[in-house]
């Protein structure tokens, strides 16, 4: 893993990051997340319902999100979205 991979904004960098968490597990994804920011699991109300987080880089920047699979699905304002890389199969 990069561990020179400097995290700004995850929303504006998220096909880098997509690239280079690639293949890890969820709880990899969240350690390597942990490490560059600080990230705060949404309390589930549903048992169903997936694991979502906020997110804020050591610069500030925010957001919030949860993983499927190997991609972000992130939260705005009345919408999710997500962003797509050249290596997604």
């Amino acid at each position: 893993m990069n561990a020179n991979f400097h995290l700004i904004d995850l929303v504006s960098q998220a096909v880098a990051v997509q690239s280079l968490l690639r293949g890890m597990s969820a709880d990899e994804k969240v350690a390597w997340l942990s490490s560059r920011g600080t990230l705060t699991p949404k309390p589930k109300t549903r048992a169903d319902e997936r694991q979502t987080f906020w997110f804020e880089t050591t610069t500030g920047r925010s957001c919030a999100f949860f993983l499927d699979g190997d991609e972000f699905v992130f939260i705005g304002d009345h919408t999710t979205f997500t962003v797509s890389d050249s290596k997604r199969v």
